[in-house]
Order: C-alpha cells, then structure tokens, then sequence
C-alpha cells in the first residue's frame, strides 16, 4: 500500500510544481480541476492519506500540544483567524501588503488570539466532559425496571427468520 502511495504522491508533487511555472495540461485539465473535484485530485488525497496512516508512528512526536489544541479547536480557531484576516484587510487599506511592525504586530496578534482561543474552548470541551449530564439522585425502583428491561430483551433475530408481514386484504398485485 506504501509503494503505491509513493508512485502517485511523487509524480503528482511534481507535476503541481511544473504547473506552476506555465506548463498547460490542455485536454486532461479537467482531470486535476480543483473546482470540479477532479479525479486525480480525490486519488492524490486518498495516496497521501495513506501515506499518512502508515507513517503516524513517526509523526507521533511531531503532535506537540499547542498544534494539538489548535487542531481541537478548529473551528473556533479558524473563526478567529478570519476576525485578523479582516484586520489585515484593515490596516493594508489601499496597500498591496503589510510592510514591518504592521505585519509583525498583526502575525503576532493573530497567532497569540488564536492559541488562546484553542487554550479556553480546550479547557471548556474537558470541563464539559468531566461532568455527567444527570438529573439528581437515582431511584432505586427506577434502576431495578431498567435492569429488568434489559434481561427481558429478545435475542437478536436475523431478518431472513422473522414471518414475512401478509399481505393486506384487497390488496392488487
């Protein structure tokens, strides 16, 4: 599965490479369209997603814990990320780009936001997974019918022994 994997992954890296320097694909472009989903685009995905189960042991240490909260909080996080985005836009005005303390000012703030957004919903998902969803004390009548149900259960019935249902009188075939 690995060998496979590799020979689609290298030539396509290299292919997005050369097609950045102008090179055309003409008729076959349709194959690699990235707004249409194009097939050798789902097929690079699903290479490099193999590639990526089979080499986790080794990426393992690379799972260091602010990329593993911003990765929790993904969602969250790429919220916040277009709030700064935004402010980009902001601050360039008219500009074609940031230039010194702006861009640094704002590389610096959006990542600062953006690790302390993943920070507080990281600690709010655990508090609200440490703390069962119950209503009050359990009667005990209450548990001793739940655990009757439970042992009056029928066995599991395969769907080819079940009674087929009769037909519904007057019905036409």
């Amino acid at each position: 599965m690995v060998i496979p994997s590799v020979l689609i992954v290298v030539p396509l890296f290299v292919l997005r490479r050369v097609l950045e320097h102008g090179f055309e694909l003409g008729a076959s472009e349709f194959l690699f369209d990235k707004w249409h989903l194009g097939p050798l685009r789902v097929l690079n995905f699903a290479a490099v997603g193999a590639l990526l189960i089979f080499s986790q042991s080794v990426l393992k240490p690379l799972a260091i814990r602010p990329l593993v909260m911003l990765g929790q909080s993904s969602l969250q996080v790429f919220c916040v990320h277009l709030l700064f985005c935004f402010a980009g836009l902001t601050l360039m005005g008219n500009a074609s780009m940031l230039n010194g303390w702006r861009q640094a000012g704002l590389l610096t703030a959006t990542f600062s936001a953006m690790l302390l957004t993943a920070k507080v919903f990281s600690k709010s998902e655990a508090k609200h997974e440490r703390q069962p969803e119950t209503k009050g004390p359990p009667d005990p009548g209450t548990q001793m019918e739940s655990l009757a149900q439970t042992e009056r259960k029928p066995a599991a019935i395969s769907p080819l022994d079940r009674a087929t249902p009769a037909p519904a009188a007057g019905s036409v075939k």
